[in-house]
């Protein structure tokens, strides 16, 4: 029996721009990895594919979304995008039919 898929939204805020796409995933931890891996970087300035294809790598290592407090199905998590120079806070919010 297949999991049921939820609609997950990324609204990333990095380096002055505001970026947000949108997953299909049965849990919050899946949509960050088909997130990261379907984001397209060429948009984002200072954002390059070597830097994702290192936090691909790094498979959200010590990155647990954390809950929103007083909010329901509302995440946010930060990565260090430029080996520990540039951060992005990423909010993620599951839509629930």
């Amino acid at each position: 029996m297949e999991k049921n898929k939820y609609l997950y939204s990324f609204i990333m805020g990095y380096d002055e721009g505001c970026y947000i796409s949108q997953v299909y995933a049965t849990s919050e931890h899946e949509a960050m990895r088909v997130w990261l891996n379907t984001l397209d970087v060429k948009p984002i300035d200072n954002f390059s594919e070597n830097d994702k294809k290192r936090l691909i790598i790094e498979d959200f290592f010590d990155e647990d979304p954390i809950l929103i407090s007083g909010c329901k199905n509302i995440w946010c998590i930060t990565l260090k995008i430029r080996k520990n120079k540039m951060l992005a806070i990423i909010n993620i919010v599951k839509t629930v039919n």
